[in-house]
């Protein structure tokens, strides 16, 4: 996590907007350019460090841009375009530059606020001092439309390497080039003597030539591959973001008629009772002053940088006029009307469970390997909650068919029975900080599993709803913060539990989570590479099975008993077992990492082996009778969670031998079935 999050912008109008948008993270500084006018990423970057305290582990997100070529969200600032899961590209880009792992001595890491980038963050070195790049090869295309790191003759082939030229937007026609992606870490003996530099220039441009200049030690990570999320436009915009034919974002307007092509944002309510867009059309509407409103209207390829149009319709002046409060306001009102519904996957617990549940975590870490699967071809586990006029919350689950209104806050925050069926709602209403003064809501929840599954459904469901109701009432939240506070919502409810089923949920793929010793159980999420993912995905499908066993068993009847035996550590066996279970997960992460089935099969053997050594009601004369029949096609078994019944993890010896499987277990008159499950990436 980041001690502090700077944001940078062009002017103090533009600097009280995002202040405005950002208000309630005490992390958060957002600092103007000096003079009102700008001064260039590397200036705005002396002035941020001129003006906050050093140490500790800053981010710096450059945000001065004017967003002309996406008028829609000029006012906003192109960090603050909502993605597909209502949070903000800015919540996005915090959350991936927590990623990277920075020294403990701590350092400031320089970002763009208009790209999301994706790339193997396990694999970035931060260690060599100085200042330090990350970049991909690419061809020359994008070689001429970015920096270019050339690294030097001889130079080891992981981790940092030593930079020996910086090229910017070389006109090359053919090769590979390591392209920046605009990611750099600066150690703090460098920020400080940065300070003292001029308030102007380009940190991509000019501070290269100063590092090889000698200013300081300049290395570079070169990443296999790199994925770019960038709004570079309104048609971008809308490609990357709308339905692919329109984009309608905070829009209270009773009657839309679009031909195609539109992008319409930030509507009042009651400024228009019917919009009509002829195709490829736009309009956004800018709150100006007290109670002026300035109709935008423009076509999807109008980019206002080149055109004159900016100039036209003298947007330099009006966004400094831009009334921030009222916009909120705007969008506010839009999310009242609108129902935020969170999807979640489940999650197939590989190794490593039972080291990630307290008391045990806080004692010794945990470390869990899990993947993130969809059921059927679904996200199963849904929360859907919706603002409503009444001061009550109207509560209903789909799958245990039943409905209930809360009034009272004693029903919220009093003493919870995990045998109610809306404990769980009332917990994560409780965990939120609900209050009916805040207004009242209507919530949905839905888990398309059977109970008892031991696919971590109850948490995830708890997850799904606590990002819902994060979401609804626009409170700063990433997966780890919504991780913290299920853990939170399960102590609530009086079930215990550990945090891996909502990390396997929230974070998606297959990934190794690993925490230390100590109350603070702060995440490192170490997602398997790109590569071997899709090779396992493949893997799977050819040789996984999924299959409900028909027995089922709650969690929190086995927790007292695990428990019990780890505090009474009998000639220190339960601990020995847990650093197995943990070990067990760092097997089968690399085992996946290189590819290797055997060693992968191997770990969740053993894994499952550990499992009953610490709780021998992980396993039945049901479940084993089950085990036993698909034995001579099964190279390796377990059941997913606590076990005892629920879903059983086989691995099959080949594609042939799971469908002799399948076709087993279907003739077993066992009660179970077996289910289609995949990957959710």
């Amino acid at each position: 996590m980041f001690d502090r999050i700077i944001i940078t912008a062009a002017n103090e109008a533009q600097a009280n907007g995002y202040r405005a948008q950002t208000r309630g993270d005490r992390r958060i500084t957002v600092i103007a350019d000096p003079g009102g006018k700008r001064v260039g990423s590397l200036g705005a970057t002396v002035n941020a460090l001129r003006r906050t305290p050093s140490g500790g582990k800053v981010l710096i997100c450059h945000s001065g841009g004017d967003a002309r070529r996406t008028p829609g969200y000029a006012a906003m600032g192109k960090a603050f375009v909502p993605m597909r899961d209502g949070r903000s590209m800015f919540e996005h880009i915090v959350e991936t530059m927590e990623l990277l792992s920075m020294p403990e001595t701590g350092g400031l890491l320089v970002c763009s606020g208009d790209v999301l980038l994706t790339f193997d963050y396990a694999a970035v070195d931060l260690s060599e001092g100085g200042v330090t790049g990350i970049a991909y090869p690419d061809g020359p295309f994008q070689a001429q439309r970015h920096g270019v790191y050339v690294p030097a003759k001889g130079a080891k082939s992981k981790g940092a390497i030593k930079v020996a030229d910086f090229l910017q937007k070389p006109q090359v026609k053919s090769g590979r080039h390591l392209i920046d992606t605009g990611i750099m870490f600066i150690d703090w003996p460098t920020a400080e003597r940065m300070k003292e530099l001029p308030i102007s220039g380009d940190i991509y441009e000019e501070f290269p030539k100063m590092l090889l200049e000698g200013f300081a030690p300049f290395s570079v990570n070169v990443m296999r591959r790199c994925e770019f999320f960038h709004i570079g436009s309104s048609r971008e915009l809308l490609s990357l973001l709308g339905d692919g034919r329109t984009y309608v974002d905070s829009v209270c307007c009773p009657s839309l008629e679009l031909a195609g092509g539109n992008i319409v944002t930030n509507i009042p309510e009651g400024r228009f009772s019917r919009i009509s867009l002829a195709k490829n059309e736009c309009l956004t509407c800018l709150p100006l002053g007290k109670d002026e409103w300035y109709d935008l209207k423009y076509r999807l390829d109008d980019n206002f940088k080149t055109d004159g149009l900016w100039e036209k319709h003298g947007l330099a002046e009006k966004m400094k006029r831009v009334n921030h409060s009222r916009l909120l306001s705007v969008r506010k009102a839009a999310l009242l009307a609108k129902t935020v519904r969170v999807e979640r996957p489940l999650r197939i617990d590989l190794a490593g469970g039972w080291s990630d549940t307290p008391p045990i975590c806080y004692e010794n870490g945990g470390a869990v390997i899990n993947a993130a699967v969809t059921l059927d071809g679904c996200r199963p586990v849904v929360a859907e909650v919706r603002r409503i006029v009444e001061k009550e919350v109207r509560v209903e689950s789909v799958d245990l068919g039943e409905r209930g209104v809360l009034t009272k806050a004693s029903e919220i925050y009093g003493e919870k029975d995990p045998h109610d069926w809306c404990a769980l709602v009332k917990s994560a209403l409780a965990v939120t900080g609900y209050k009916f003064a805040q207004g009242g809501l209507d919530i949905r929840i839905f888990a398309d599993v059977p109970k008892g599954s031991g696919m971590g459904t109850s948490s995830i469901l708890g997850a799904a709803l606590v990002e819902a109701l994060l979401k609804t009432f626009e409170k700063p939240h990433d997966a780890d913060t919504v991780a913290q506070v299920t853990l939170r919502l399960e102590q609530e409810m009086r079930t215990g539990g550990g945090w891996q089923d909502q990390m396997g949920a929230l974070y998606p793929g297959v990934k190794l989570i690993e925490t230390k010793k100590g109350r603070d159980q702060s995440f490192t999420v170490r997602r398997l590479p790109r590569k071997a993912e899709e090779a396992f995905g493949r893997f799977l499908k050819d040789r996984g099975l999924l299959y409900f066993t028909g027995q089922k068993r709650m969690a929190r009847n086995v927790l007292r008993g695990v428990l019990s035996f780890y505090e009474a550590n009998p000639d220190g066996i339960a601990h020995a077992i847990v650093g197995a279970l943990k070990r067990d997960a760092v097997a089968s992460y690399r085992a996946l990492r290189r590819g290797d089935w055997r060693g992968f099969a191997a770990a969740l053997n053993a894994y499952w082996m550990n499992k009953k050594a610490l709780d021998p009601g992980s396993t039945n004369p049901q479940v084993e009778s089950i085990i036993a029949r698909i034995a001579p096609w099964t190279e390796a078994v377990s059941l997913a969670g606590a076990g005892g019944g629920g879903f059983l993890f086989a691995i099959a010896k080949s594609k042939s031998a799971k469908a002799k499987m399948q076709k087993v277990l279907a003739a077993a008159g066992t009660g179970g079935r077996c289910y289609q499950f995949a990957l959710d990436c």
